[in-house]
């Protein structure tokens, strides 16, 4: 057997390692030398996930990682870090580390005869063997796992391990290696594959690498039907190639996570195939088309736009990148990738380090670009990639749309310039609240940026994942809700292109967006129609008011809450534009001699608000930040932008935009029924370019009635629940493995316009966490990882979301996130014979017809550092604890009738 090639295969490759790929084969030997010399114990501490651990104090960075040096220093500022965080951290990168030296030992073993990198192969998997069982299967962030902290990654590592053993025992079979390959299948694979398959994560990223593991297991342990249930199951290998692999070959989270998720299609697709497990035809073309896709929305950098949760601007210089070029030509030639590869390996272009020697398996640690060759990408390629490259050429970028993903984009000056609207999917749990983004770039130059995010555990993820953080519509103050918009028009004529697209970011109003893009100069309308009034707000990055403005003092309309973003805005000035008229614009740092000069058309009673806004991960300090805000139920917000000094005003004529330039021709513009019009006049001359490109639309987000689940009535007061199985979110251990753990809650009427909510927890040790304690794992509060309880609840417009901890005689409560809390809760808690007990009146006055409500109560034990679970009211649905923090949907709410209360 072999996982990733037929055993011809696998014989094959002794003969193209002697040839263009003999350098590379050295090098990883080069590499290897050390733990040839002397193979490490394995680790015999679990790894652990906390918010200062691996990350600079100062700029935070992730720390270097070295595999033979285990101290913990920043690559930027330098500093040594030390401390049991920063150790534990560092497993993490070491576990895969060094599961991905086993594959290099056992792949170079095979195809080069060396006996010592196949002893060092076995004697580190015995080693693991022995230790795997031992770590602690608890205090996870995201899914069960023994040497990690999520499922994912201890998938990444069992693949790795799977890989070995059957490199060793197709292609250098013996006792010794029967003997240890056995060993592995009876104390690690069996067991990981079982506790991996217990966490399915649907359509996530991260189950593309659960199915792989499993793939690579079953095949190993000739398990029929776990093979067959990741590739063929509803959330399996197929599942994820017809419905998060979107039609265009695009991952539905974005650029981070496609290159992320296509590797781990990558492994399924080739175990799949030499399985022989059939493929479909179309599943199998757009699988092949996702090794091209991210790459056509690449920076004049050549970065990737940092959209959704991406880190900011990384280059594609890298040897995974060159490498999934690589992977994408073994089978067909593809000129896309063919032009990519030409840049990637351009000798022209200075060397550095690429970062190999501290590769930890397929979790990417990004370092600077660098110049590139065959000779330093991975293992993969030394065993699946063609032994001779075709010729190489680098072909413009040009202009495109990807219609699944929904981003346009129109490039200029042979790919130079480049202009995006991402208006399309929202991108899920990895999504930003940021349809109708508008994003530009000329060359090296970001003028209209997208920060990406940065640490999940430090609290700028909020910012990051505002709306206020992009250059996109917000409504009431609000980031958008998470919809999925249209495209409504795309065409490119150059040199003049435009695209226009729609989503309805409230229920009762549509915002579009329309983007005309000339030579040198762009017009961005956005307008926006609605059945009542709603305030929009338009924000602008890296700009500021270059002329006077006659205007009256104001205010910005700013709703709270983390990821609304505007507690993260300093030294605000608002003023109330008195006249309609165009305010100039221009960027507030030139760099390169460069610079953005702009014009906003802007109606009588339009807000100008001026801020200090965070800059993007990594950057130190704050920019400024333009935020253009406007009430009405229909208007329109216009904005003109030239990075060449090529217009010296714009104003508006009727339904014409009119456009003077530098140059001394004026353009006119105007929107027509069958499409966009723009007429150059210059001495006499007029041209005229007419464009279409109109497509039809749907609303994306409408609900079918079909679709619909019939709302259940409202209860009766008193209502009494027994919360057991069916409304346990668990953790690493069912409810029957945590003890059965169980409480009740008790709805009733308390008086005029009260209601009383009794919550008992019979069996608890009261690990109460105080509210004021800082959380050093993550961004949740730390009381959600002590005795507490959750209470939600909301009468008419009016909610309240609380934390509810006991605290000495006292019970206080922490506002939850996202809710208003403007409904008066009163509580109080008092010890039991072997638990707690907690009652929270709240206060809902005398006309409210109805109480909607719902209450968590959080499971934690001694020994653990976040809780085991938690029992949910309105049921747990079989769902997991991990990644909820305190947040919950209102529509989970449970609804009572207080009629004579």
């Amino acid at each position: 057997m072999s996982l990733l090639v037929t055993p011809q295969q696998l014989r094959a490759r002794h003969f193209d390692v002697r040839g263009e790929l003999r350098l590379l084969a050295e090098g990883l030997r080069e590499e290897l030398a050390p733990l040839l010399a002397a193979p490490p114990e394995v680790p015999r501490e679990k790894a652990l996930l906390s918010r200062a651990g691996g990350r600079c104090s100062i700029d935070g960075s992730l720390l270097r990682f070295d595999a033979f040096d285990p101290r913990h220093i920043c690559p930027l500022c330098r500093r040594e870090f030390v401390g049991g965080l920063h150790d534990r951290f560092r497993l993490y990168w070491y576990q895969l580390w060094l599961a991905e030296r086993i594959v290099h030992a056992s792949l170079l073993g095979v195809l080069t005869g060396d006996v010592g990198c196949r002893d060092t192969a076995i004697t580190l998997l015995d080693r693991y063997a022995d230790q795997y069982l031992k770590y602690p299967n608890a205090d996870n962030v995201l899914g069960p796992s023994r040497p990690f902290f999520s499922t994912y990654l201890e998938s990444i590592w069992l693949l790795q391990i799977a890989i070995a053993v059957d490199l060793l025992e197709t292609g250098m079979p013996s006792v010794e290696v029967q003997s240890v390959g056995a060993r592995v299948r009876d104390k690690i694979l069996a067991p990981s594959a079982a506790l991996i398959a217990s966490y399915d994560e649907g359509m996530s990223n991260r189950q593309v690498w659960n199915n792989a593991a499993l793939m690579a297991s079953a095949r190993l342990l000739d398990d029929r039907h776990c093979l067959e249930r990741a590739v063929t199951g509803p959330s399996g290998l197929h599942a994820h190639l017809e419905h998060a692999l979107l039609a265009d070959g695009t991952w539905y989270e974005g650029e981070n996570y496609h290159l992320f998720a296509h590797r781990g299609l990558w492994y399924g697709v080739q175990i799949a195939i030499v399985a022989e497990q059939d493929i479909p035809h179309t599943l199998a073309r757009r699988y092949r088309e996702g090794f091209a896709a991210p790459f056509r929305t690449l920076l004049p950098d050549l970065t990737y736009p940092s959209r959704r949760d991406s880190q900011y601007a990384i280059s594609i210089r890298q040897p995974r990148f060159a490498e999934s070029c690589e992977l994408g030509l073994t089978d067909r030639v593809d000129p896309r990738l063919l032009s990519i590869l030409a840049r990637l390996y351009d000798t022209n272009v200075p060397r550095g380090d690429t970062g190999r020697h501290a590769s930890s398996a397929d979790v990417e640690r990004n370092v600077a670009g660098t110049g590139l060759a065959r000779a330093d990408l991975s293992w993969r390629t030394l065993l699946c990639a063609r032994p001779t490259l075709p010729t190489l050429s680098a072909e413009p970028f040009r202009s495109d749309l990807l219609p699944a993903q929904g981003l346009g984009i129109l490039r200029r000056a042979d790919g130079a310039l480049y202009v995006s609207l991402d208006y399309g999917h929202s991108g899920g749990g990895h999504g930003h609240p940021d349809r109708l983004n508008l994003s530009l770039a000329d060359g090296q130059q970001r003028w209209f940026d997208d920060p990406g995010t940065g640490s999940y555990v430090d609290p700028s993820l909020h910012w990051y994942r505002s709306t206020l953080a992009h250059h996109a519509p917000l409504i009431d103050g609000c980031s958008q809700p998470r919809v999925h918009g249209t495209l409504l028009a795309y065409e490119d004529r150059a040199p003049v292109g435009w695209m226009s697209a729609r989503a309805r970011l409230a229920s009762d109003m549509w915002v579009r967006r329309t983007i005309v893009v000339c030579e040198d100069y762009l017009l961005d309308i956005l307008d926006w129609e609605g059945d009542s009034p709603h305030t929009v707000t338009l924000p602008f990055h890296g700009v500021a008011a270059e002329d006077e403005v006659n205007a009256q003092a104001a205010s910005l309309l700013m709703t709270p809450g983390l990821e609304n973003g505007f507690s993260f805005l300093a030294d605000t000035s608002c003023a109330s534009i008195a006249r309609r008229r165009a305010v100039r614009m221009r960027n507030a740092a030139v760099a390169k001699g460069r610079a953005l000069d702009g014009w906003l058309l802007v109606d009588a009673g339009t807000v100008l608000c001026h801020a200090s806004a965070p800059t993007p991960p990594g950057n130190a300090g704050t920019e400024r930040i333009v935020l253009v805000q406007h009430a009405a139920s229909a208007a329109e917000i216009i904005g003109a932008w030239t990075w060449r000094e090529a217009i010296t005003s714009v104003e508006r004529d009727g339904r014409s935009l009119i456009v003077r330039r530098t140059d001394g021709s004026v353009d006119h513009h105007r929107r027509v029924a069958e499409g966009w019009d723009m007429e150059r006049r210059n001495n006499g001359d007029a041209t005229i370019t007419s464009l279409r490109g109109q497509v039809q639309h749907l609303d994306v987000n409408a609900q079918t009635a079909s679709e619909s689940a019939p709302t259940p009535p409202a209860m009766p007061l008193p209502a009494i629940f027994h919360l057991g199985a069916p409304h346990y979110r668990r953790s690493e251990v069912t409810w029957e493995g945590a003890g059965g753990p169980h409480a009740s809650v008790i709805v009733s009427r308390a008086g005029a316009g009260s209601v009383l909510v009794e919550i008992e927890v019979p069996l608890s040790q009261r690990l109460f966490v105080p509210a004021a304690t800082a959380n050093h794992l993550d961004n949740e509060p730390a009381s959600i990882n002590g005795d507490s309880v959750q209470l939600y609840a909301s009468a008419g417009d009016r909610t309240a979301g609380l934390l509810l901890v006991p605290e000495s005689s006292t019970v206080s409560g922490r506002p939850v996130d996202g809710w208003t809390n403007d409904l008066a809760v009163d509580a109080q808690w008092r010890p039991t014979a072997s638990g707690y007990r907690i009652e929270a009146t709240i206060h809902v006055g005398n006309d409210a017809p109805e109480l909607a409500l719902d209450v968590l109560v959080n499971d934690v034990i001694p020994g653990r550092a976040r809780r085991r679970g938690q029992l949910v009211l309105s049921g747990a649905r079989d769902e997991f604890v991990y990644l909820r923090g305190d947040r919950h949907e209102p529509s989970r709410l449970l609804r009572f009738t207080l009629a004579n209360v």
